[in-house]
């Protein structure tokens, strides 16, 4: 008797300890444990510490490869005012080698080297000639380090894994079925991401595009507190079609909050030549 007895406290113990240690994360590195969050909570979480700023100004180092080309080491410049518009200058050895302007739905950008060439029209036309999305509400958040997930409306997959969050809209076997075109319904997106529970933020980002087959994978590393908010001082993106596949590094060295800025642009003249993306 006695011994059933004890059989059933412990057994009481080990469920109420396995209960409660998969309701917790825990960050071995820290010592910190923080309880799981629901999914409501933990999107209002993300939302509530993204990023909220109405300037950026940033300077910094850029690592370029384009398929299995050579990486190309640049400088990069970048100016940007919320919804509203990102200025991009990009360099090398002090020459100017690109300048681009992007607002929600147009956009224009010269290149000065090898070739003076230009683009300037409708973002949706640019997204056809390259057959990549590249919204400009994605931009953005990818410069700043933010979520994108105030920008999707459909419902998530919450799980935990590792002693972080994972967010899914689709779960895998609805995402095989989607990108082998074996669904049914179609969809605009596949959306995850792997968010650390203590600040919020997000470590790394997966979303494709079915309509284009297209894909970006961004990872963010190096957060640093300025002006009481968290930065990513490194980001790395990914973005590839059934053709090309783009790597871009980003290492910034200058950070600064809500200074307003200009964005010169060089007129386009006769000199430079419009570029024929599918040539």
């Amino acid at each position: 008797m006695k011994i059933n007895l004890l059989n059933n406290i412990l057994a009481g113990f080990f469920t109420l300890f396995i209960s409660i240690s998969c309701s917790m994360i825990k960050n071995v590195e820290v010592g910190k444990v923080v309880k799981v969050l629901n999914e409501k909570k933990l999107l209002d979480s993300i939302k509530e510490y993204e990023l909220d700023i109405q300037w950026l100004k940033a300077r910094g180092n850029a690592l370029i490869t384009i398929n299995n080309e050579d990486p190309q080491q640049l400088d990069i410049n970048i100016r940007s005012k919320a919804d509203s518009l990102i200025w991009l200058n990009i360099s090398k050895f002090k020459k100017r080698i690109f300048r681009g302007e992007f607002k929600k739905d147009s956009s224009k950008m010269v290149i000065e080297y090898p070739e003076k060439l230009f683009f300037k029209g409708p973002i949706a036309s640019l997204e056809d000639d390259l057959n990549l999305s590249i919204q400009y509400a994605l931009i953005e958040d990818l410069l700043m380090g933010r979520s994108y997930l105030k920008h999707l409306e459909d419902k998530f997959i919450l799980q935990v894994k590792n002693n972080e969050y994972h967010l899914l809209s689709h779960r895998k076997r609805k995402t095989k079925r989607i990108t082998n075109n074996k669904s049914k319904k179609s969809v605009d997106y596949i959306y995850q991401s792997w968010i650390d529970p203590f600040t919020y933020k997000s470590k790394k980002i997966n979303i494709i595009f079915p309509t284009s087959n297209s894909e970006i994978n961004i990872t963010y590393k190096n957060w640093e507190k300025i002006n009481n908010q968290y930065f990513p001082m490194y980001i790395e993106l990914v973005i590839s079609n059934l053709e090309q596949t783009y790597n871009l590094l980003i290492n910034y060295k200058n950070i600064k909050f809500d200074l307003p800025q200009t964005f010169p642009f060089k007129k386009i003249d006769k000199s430079y030549q419009a570029i024929k993306f599918n040539e």
